[in-house]
């Protein structure tokens, strides 16, 4: 996976090597803003990287989004990439990666941190809220031109109306102590935490360090209150907080004291101006005219079904379901757990329901299960589980989801798509050590697939020092495997003499070079191979 991040002057890509560690190349883009041409600047930036670095085509890339970018700075910076060759697995704006180099984002945190990127003639504020659920929130992004006051101004102000727990620094200025003791010697910077580590990488390494973060999701805005308001989508009877109660007491109810019967005079409505006079007293029981209706009472029971259709007046209430828009999710990605995915997406401030459909590509009989799905998701499910599971299989499969939103004002109708490419076979060994009774050292290595696929031809490679090897030059072919049908399941063991040595050892495996068995063949270029675990590959 690489991690590039393309400023107005200086562009730079990074990667892990083999020991988890970064390496980076940066380019001076020499008179071309990487910003407004990306295109330009990243083949600039590609052609610094040569020999073992080179950048394979098809090759994985995270890509950093400068603060103030619109959507249409994103759309240039991801056609860029992909015309480079390159495939794109996430945009991420530069703040949110700069949090991340910092450590700033962890679950169960709640937390607001100021971004602060100066450039040559600009300076980004960015204030990011952390939310416990792994959400980054871009609440606010300013960009402040520079004068005499380098920044200074705009920074004691935004500290001043944020009030963040932290300020992290990004961007080569900051590489010089002295314009980080100007911020932290402000007013308002007085006790907080600055962080201002290899500022001028913060956002390429933070982009590196994405891959962990699955579950993390980033959108726009303030955080949003955790109230639940059910949709007429969940319930479409009319609520108790949307009826409004104007008296806790029924205005034309009699009190409990108030005499009952034909003869009791109805006492007048809670509210009313007008007070009963002070000389009207309710008639007594011992008045002579009043038992004579009494017949007249019985028949009070008929009226009451008369009423009853009432209620059902309000029923038109639940039309308001007609006025729900399907709008577009927003960062819809998905990760592969086997045959299961987890389906993540940002929700819209009023969505509480989103409907996924998904159909699979590989389905070719009855017995391989549903083609495709169609199913609703209700948000607070969503926030509980951490996403979506779906059980899709391993193929390649098509996602879309659109979130159902309950606001006739919302004019953008439609669903976000996503396709996942089938996970390729995956052919998992493990070097092992054993000596035989004359003293003498054999290796084995033994593969298992969990799908049946054809293996590739591949070189065993024996490297020595602190490093494993990664590629054929950098050891000794010891042994080849030729290419053969591996069973699911059935374990392919082979054996072969390990020489005597000093030090550290490694045995890699590495498909054979060659026009049918090569990386760009047919054979294996859907093959993954992988050991069991980097540290087993060391046998001495």
């Amino acid at each position: 996976m690489l991690g590039i991040a393309i400023g107005h002057r200086i562009a730079r890509i990074g990667r892990l090597d083999p020991e988890g560690r970064p390496t980076v190349t940066a380019t001076d883009l020499a008179g071309t803003d990487g910003v407004a041409d990306p295109a330009t600047a990243l083949t600039m930036l590609l052609a610094e990287v040569t020999g073992e670095e080179a950048v394979a085509t098809g090759e994985e890339a995270v890509l950093g989004l400068p603060a103030a970018a619109g959507r249409e700075a994103e759309a240039d910076l991801r056609r860029a990439a992909e015309d480079a060759g390159l495939r794109v697995n996430r945009i991420v704006p530069e703040p949110v990666a700069v949090a991340l180099h910092y450590g700033a984002i962890d679950e169960g945190v709640h937390r607001t941190v100021l971004v602060v990127d100066q450039a040559a003639t600009t300076v980004d504020l960015t204030v990011l809220a952390i939310t416990p659920d792994l959400t980054v929130r871009i609440v606010t992004t300013r960009t402040a031109q520079l004068a005499d006051d380098h920044a200074l101004t705009a920074i004691a102000q935004e500290l001043t109306e944020a009030a963040p727990d932290a300020v992290l620094l990004s961007g080569d200025l900051y590489t010089t102590p002295a314009h980080r003791t100007d911020i932290e010697n402000l007013a308002d910077a007085q006790g907080l935490t600055m962080r201002c580590r290899t500022p001028e990488l913060a956002v390429v390494h933070g982009l590196l360090l994405l891959e962990d973060f699955g579950l993390l999701r980033i959108a726009t805005g303030p955080a949003p209150a955790r109230t639940h308001f059910p949709s007429p989508l969940e319930d479409p009877e009319p609520q108790p907080w949307s009826i409004p109660v104007a008296d806790p007491e029924p205005q034309n109810a009699p009190p409990d004291n108030a005499p009952k019967g034909p003869g009791a005079v109805p006492t007048p409505p809670r509210g009313r101006e007008q007070p009963p006079p002070p000389d009207s007293e309710p008639p007594t029981a011992t008045t002579p005219p009043i038992p004579t209706p009494e017949p007249e009472v019985a028949p009070i029971p008929t009226p009451e079904p008369e009423p009853e259709p009432e209620p059902e007046t309000p029923r038109p209430e639940p039309a308001q379901a007609s006025t729900v828009r399907s709008v577009p999710v927003t960062q819809l990605q998905a990760i592969r757990r086997d045959d299961h995915l987890l389906v993540l997406w940002a929700w819209p401030d009023s969505a509480l329901t989103a409907r996924v459909r998904w159909r699979r590509e590989d389905v070719t009989t009855a017995g391989d299960g549903p083609r495709d799905g169609d199913i609703r998701c209700q948000r607070r499910v969503y926030e509980h589980d951490g996403g979506l599971d779906l059980p899709v299989g391993r193929g390649a499969v098509t996602l879309t989801v659109e979130a159902l939103v309950p606001d006739p004002a919302v004019d953008t109708e439609g669903a976000a798509s996503l396709r996942i490419p089938a996970e390729p076979p995956i052919v998992e060994y493990e070097p092992s050590l054993r000596r035989r009774l004359t003293g003498a050292r054999v290796a084995t290595v033994t593969f298992t697939a969990r799908t049946g696929c054809d293996l590739p031809a591949l070189r065993i490679v024996h490297g020595l020092g602190r490093y494993r090897p990664t590629s054929t030059a950098e050891g000794t072919v010891l042994h080849e495997v030729p290419a053969q049908r591996l069973p699911a399941g059935a374990p392919l063991i082979v054996e072969f003499p390990l020489p005597s040595t000093k030090g550290p050892s490694w045995l890699v495996c590495f498909p054979v070079d060659g026009p049918d068995s090569g990386p760009d063949s047919e054979q294996d270029r859907d093959i993954d191979i992988r050991p069991t675990a980097l540290h087993r590959l060391r046998v001495t």
